[in-house]
């Protein structure tokens, strides 16, 4: 009986140890092709963004990442007379921020690089499993070193996402150190492959969208956009202003992410192999890999949103540029959004009070 026991003991011992070896290796598999994933993404040179480290370490619970240095950046430097406010960057443990750069390739600077044409943050709660979405209005005024006073927008086009983040840091005491930059050929190709976006029309949005499209297409409601037409949603101020443009691309984004979230793995795997080489980004794999895990929890909510600054306390700025600059009490929107950021304050209602923008 003796005998009988210790075999049927190795027996079990034996398929256990099987088991955890299969289950092992399938996740060792799955890790290695999730990495491949991300090795196909755009890393951009040194001085330009940041590290591109390997790994699969998913790290702690808490997201916590290192902060890029960009202390050798001064917006001040033979710039303008728009100066940041004092005080250090807030810091909240537990949250990352990463900036999302929707740049134009076909409208470019003097010196070859395109505009931010839409800046905006995702804000990721890992303590709360929420996340955020916050835009910043691209007409601020801010000082660009060895420019002048200028439009926020135009930090990237004269520095690139390092001198945009930098300038954001300074002015609005935000830490944000980590960025996802496509262009809008990429957006188009992305809503389309995902199978769209639904989003929510007023009538006079409509009656634009049907002015452009050149027919009568769309009617107040719910409408499904692909790609172009989703580009041209998510653009279109001369219907009112740049305010409610941004208010429009948070919205095509939280579409996309309900969308994404219906998407089977093989048509992920797809869009991914397509799309994942035109997306530059300075998170490493390991950041990614940490996002990754909170993916499941985040998908399917509802992203809060606010605009940077508070529209109702802007004024405008005169300059020898086209269009008057946006003012605005740095210190006061630093404090605001920090406190949106600390879910402090749900950022409603800030986006729904009239106010001149640029119109370029």
């Amino acid at each position: 009986m003796k005998h009988s026991f210790s075999r049927r003991k190795k027996i079990f011992l034996s398929v256990t140890a099987g088991v955890v070896l299969v289950v092992f290796l399938a996740g060792a598999a799955g890790a290695a092709y999730i990495s491949g994933k991300m090795d196909l993404l755009s890393r951009p040179s040194a001085g330009q963004g940041g590290s591109s480290q390997s790994g699969t370490d998913p790290g702690d619970a808490v997201l916590s990442f290192d902060g890029m240095d960009l202390s050798g950046i001064d917006v001040m430097e033979n710039g303008g007379s728009i100066a940041p406010p004092e005080g250090g960057v807030n810091i909240n443990s537990g949250v990352i921020n990463v900036l999302l750069i929707g740049s134009d390739e076909r409208e470019n600077s003097a010196d070859g690089s395109a505009r931010a044409d839409s800046i905006m943050m995702l804000s990721v709660d890992s303590r709360k499993n929420t996340w955020k979405l916050v835009s910043f209005e691209r007409g601020v005024g801010v000082s660009i070193p060895n420019r002048g006073d200028d439009w926020l927008t135009h930090t990237y086009a004269y520095g690139g996402a390092n001198l945009l983040m930098k300038t954001l840091q300074k002015y609005f005491k935000v830490d944000v150190s980590r960025y996802v930059k496509i262009d809008f050929s990429l957006f188009e190709t992305a809503i389309t492959d995902i199978g769209g976006v639904v989003v929510d029309m007023s009538q006079a949005e409509a009656d634009y969208m049907n002015g452009i499209a050149g027919e009568q297409k769309w009617t107040a409601g719910t409408a499904r956009l692909d790609g172009p037409t989703a580009l041209v949603y998510a653009r279109m101020r001369k219907l009112d202003s740049d305010w409610e443009r941004v208010e429009r691309q948070r919205e095509v984004v939280q579409a996309a992410a309900d969308q994404v979230a219906t998407l089977s793995l093989p048509k992920l795997d797809l869009i991914a192999n397509k799309l994942l080489p035109r997306i530059e980004t300075n998170l490493t794999n390991g950041e990614l890999w940490q996002l990754l895990f909170k993916m499941p929890v985040l998908l399917g909510k509802q992203a809060q949103q606010m605009t940077v600054p508070e529209r109702e306390e802007t004024w405008s700025i005169s300059s020898g540029l086209q269009s008057s600059l946006i003012g605005c009490d740095f210190a006061a929107e630093a404090d605001r959004l920090d406190r949106f950021l600390r879910g402090e304050s749900s950022g409603e209602g800030a986006d729904h009070v009239s106010a001149a923008a640029p119109s370029a």
